[in-house]
């Protein structure tokens, strides 16, 4: 069993912040993001050869394929375009939260 990623959001003290924001950006890497991008890529490349055969031949199985490889193709973008709308909110959002602990930091300081 996997342990459990805690928020930094819970985090009691400054170093544990940092441990568990560590760990955050650290578990974010997806080993698959090359491959779906190639695999993204390859499938456009079919979707124009598709289309072009189509629209030169004449074949109505050919539509259904070129339509169908386009939908998938703009599923991924609109996917891959919302993930990274996320993640650069869930990125302000820490970056805030840094802020502030730094912040608190610097108030409660032993040395001033």
């Amino acid at each position: 069993m996997g342990r459990q990623l805690l928020p930094p959001e819970q985090a009691d003290s400054w170093g544990e912040f940092h441990a568990r924001l560590e760990l955050e950006l650290e578990s974010r890497g997806d080993p698959l993001r090359p491959l779906w991008r190639a695999g993204a890529g390859a499938l456009f490349g079919m979707t124009l050869i598709c289309c072009s055969y189509a629209f030169t031949d004449r074949h109505w199985w050919l539509w259904l394929g070129w339509l169908a490889s386009l939908a998938v193709v703009l599923a991924m973008a609109s996917r891959a375009v919302r993930r990274a709308d996320g993640r650069r909110a869930r990125d302000i959002e820490l970056a805030r939260l840094q802020d502030a602990w730094q912040d608190h930091l610097d108030r409660e300081s032993p040395a001033r």
